[in-house]
């Protein structure tokens, strides 16, 4: 003898089933992208609270490379690559130097400090004179260094900070501050930088739940 049990709106129930199976997957799915589309907008928010450089500038990748990567929750990083930075982009002033010759140079680094990067005084006739003589090699070249100063850079267009560092009057460098992928591993964003992720994704984690999970 055989009993056939037939439950009513099988189908319906089925479905209701495969879905809650689906649900965990699906809430892992959409956590995993919202943390790779998300995650360096809130990254720069931080960098911003703690340096003088623009939001725009590192989600706009103007500052380095931002590079979202994983394919699953487990494996999603933020990869920052990026070379050292001028201090044109830490609202240097001025922009280029002053035409009575004598400028001071100030940089905003770190949010809230102003810092003198140098001081260039007006030339006397004599001082000119003598730097005439020094470009044509007849001088005595007696400044072992030069303070840091605004030069036009290579491809024109703007100028960016240099010193000359030695006698040599060739040896001239370009100052730099620090890079973004420095700024986002430092002391001064690391604990801002994980509270806003941990917060930001348990958020969207509790609203993907109870979308998925009703």
């Amino acid at each position: 003898m055989s009993v056939t049990c037939e439950v009513k709106n099988y189908k319906l129930i089925k479905k209701k089933i495969d879905d809650m199976q689906k649900a965990p997957r699906q809430v892992m799915k959409s956590l995993t992208a919202e943390a790779k589309k998300r995650v360096p907008g809130w990254v720069a928010t931080e960098v911003t609270k703690e340096y003088g450089v623009k939001k725009g500038d590192i989600t706009g990748q103007k500052l380095g490379r931002v590079t979202p990567q994983g394919a699953n929750f487990k494996e999603v990083r933020v990869v920052y690559t990026g070379r050292m930075l001028t201090h044109t982009h830490f609202n240097m002033s001025p922009k280029a130097p002053n035409p009575g010759g004598a400028y001071t140079l100030k940089a905003t680094i770190v949010k809230g400090q102003r810092t003198t990067l140098g001081k260039v005084k007006k030339l006397t006739k004599k001082q000119r004179a003598a730097l005439g003589k020094n470009f044509t090699r007849s001088g005595t070249k007696q400044s072992d260094h030069s303070p840091i100063m605004l030069m036009p850079a290579a491809n024109g267009g703007h100028y960016l900070p240099f010193q000359r560092v030695s006698r040599d009057r060739d040896d001239i460098v370009a100052r730099k501050a620090i890079s973004l992928p420095q700024m986002v591993s430092s002391k001064r964003t690391e604990e801002g930088i994980q509270k806003a992720i941990n917060e930001n994704l348990g958020k969207r984690l509790d609203h993907y739940i109870n979308r998925y999970m009703k």
